[in-house]
C-alpha cells in the first residue's frame, strides 16, 4: 500500500472544477495510475481517497505506487520540481492485534437499499448512522468504543450530460475503536468500508492513542 498527501491549489480553476464535481475529482486522481481498459481499476488497485474537511488536502491510499507527475501544472500548491512524495505502508497482522485500541477517521456513505424500489437511500438520522457503522465494525474486525458523527457536504457529481447526477450522503466518523480480528481489520484498511469508494468514501485512517 502507498499513502499520498495532495495539497490542492484551490486558486486554480481546474481544482475548483474538480472539487465541485465528484466524478471529475475521481478521474483526476485516477490519472496517477496506469491507463488500462479495466472494468473497475479503482477497486483493482485499491484506490481510496478522502478530501479532508475544511481544507484542500486530499489523502490517497493505493495498492500500487502512484505517478503524480500526470497532474496538471500548479494543481498542487506544494508542488515543486520534485515529484509529489508518497510513502509505502504495508499493514501487518502483528501490527494490529485483537484488543488494540486506535483513533480512527472514516468518511462514509451510511445507506441502505429500499426493499420496494431497490434504490439506495442515505441515512439521515444520527442514530441510524451510528447503527450502520456498528454493523460495519462487526463485519470488519473491530468494535466502537466511542464515536462522533460530523455532518459533511454531500457528494455531487456529473458523469455525462443527460445522465442522472451522482448524489451521495456522507458523514465523517471520528473516535476510538478496538480491534477484534486482525485479518478482517487489515482487509478493511486495504479495501475500504461501505459504498461510494470511487467518490471519496471508505478510507479508514487510524493512529495510535496519545499516552
Amino acid at each position: 500500500m502507498y499513502l499520498s498527501k495532495l495539497v490542492l491549489n484551490e486558486r486554480e480553476r481546474t481544482v475548483q472544477r474538480d472539487l465541485s464535481n465528484a466524478h471529475a475529482l475521481h478521474q483526476r486522481i485516477m490519472q496517477a495510475f496506469p491507463d488500462e481498459q479495466r472494468d473497475n481499476p479503482c477497486a483493482d488497485w485499491n484506490v481510496l481517497f478522502r478530501l479532508e474537511p475544511d481544507s484542500g488536502i486530499v489523502l490517497v491510499q493505493s495498492g500500487i505506487a502512484p505517478n503524480w507527475t500526470h497532474l496538471p501544472s500548479g494543481y498542487c500548491s506544494d508542488r515543486t520540481d520534485q515529484p509529489i512524495q508518497f510513502k509505502p505502508f504495508e499493514p501487518q497482522v502483528n501490527h494490529f492485534q485483537p484488543g488494540q485500541r486506535l483513533q480512527f477517521r472514516l468518511k462514509a456513505n451510511p445507506s441502505k437499499r429500499d426493499k420496494q424500489t431497490r434504490k439506495l437511500i442515505g441515512m439521515f438520522h444520527q442514530t441510524d448512522q451510528i447503527a450502520w457503522l456498528e454493523r460495519q465494525a462487526e463485519q470488519h474486525g473491530f468494535t466502537l468504543l466511542g464515536v462522533d458523527v460530523i455532518p459533511t457536504p454531500n457528494v455531487f457529481g456529473v458523469k455525462e450530460k443527460g445522465k442522472a447526477p451522482i448524489r451521495i450522503l456522507t458523514v465523517m466518523y471520528q473516535g476510538i475503536l478496538e480491534i477484534t480480528d486482525s485479518a478482517q481489520f487489515i482487509n478493511a484498511m486495504q479495501q475500504g468500508i461501505g459504498r461510494g469508494r470511487s467518490y471519496g468514501c471508505g478510507l479508514l485512517s487510524v493512529a495510535r492513542l496519545p499516552h
